[in-house]
């Protein structure tokens, strides 16, 4: 990692920040910092992670951070809720290694950072946005947005549910979740509308694939 990685824990204690901070692998690479969601959501470039036993608590900080617009990466131990679909459920018990692991994937910039077409929009990934050609209205993405849709354009063609989910989100082949389903359904709400030239992420048996370009040539 070029850059230094910015990680908030909102949990009931310091129990995790400091497993985390003892980390020496990356003391060089994270910072790791408690989050209090009083002083407002961090910037979209940093990585949350939601530790609550209550799930009281839970559903409180990620409501604040909806609030506050925070479109980065959340990892939710125990499970992220049907208030923040976005945010990555891992359920307890959760191994240290494991979070690690799931930290360094959302780490890691994706290798590919060029600008493309995609149905109408430039997509910016740098930026982490859709910028609409015509209008040059901006659809902000998150995360984890930004990371399925780069991996749909650079594969080439179709990819099926089990890959993403390893490539994409760290998880084992044939793992129990409907994340990507869920991921799939609300960027949809954000990016189309009644113009047919606004659906470029294509729907196909057992996976996806994706317009790139914007002559309706499906790759």
């Amino acid at each position: 990692m070029s850059e230094l990685a910015e990680i908030y824990v909102a949990a009931a204690d310091d129990t995790l920040c400091r497993a985390l901070r003892e980390q020496k692998r990356h003391s060089g690479a994270w910072r790791i910092d408690v989050l209090d969601v009083a002083f407002g959501a961090p910037g979209d470039q940093a990585i949350v992670i939601v530790d609550f036993g209550d799930p009281a608590d839970r559903d409180e900080t990620l409501a604040a951070l909806d609030a506050q617009g925070f479109g980065g990466a959340a990892l939710v131990l125990g499970g992220a809720g049907e208030g923040w679909p976005d945010a990555e459920p891992l359920a307890r018990p959760v191994r240290l290694g494991a979070l690690i692991g799931r930290l360094e994937a959302h780490a890691t910039p994706p290798a590919d950072t060029a600008e493309m077409r995609l149905g109408p929009y430039d997509f910016v990934p740098s930026e982490r946005i859709l910028r609409h050609g015509a209008s040059g209205e901006e659809v902000r993405l998150t995360e984890l947005e930004q990371r399925l849709l780069g991996y749909l354009a650079a594969a080439g063609g179709f990819v099926d549910r089990d890959r993403l989910l390893d490539q994409v989100w760290g998880y084992r082949t044939g793992a129990d979740t409907h994340t990507v389903e869920t991921h799939v359904w609300r960027l949809r709400q954000k990016i189309e509308t009644d113009d047919p030239a606004t659906r470029f992420l294509v729907t196909e048996v057992g996976g996806y694939r994706i317009i790139v370009g914007d002559t309706g040539e499906a790759v």
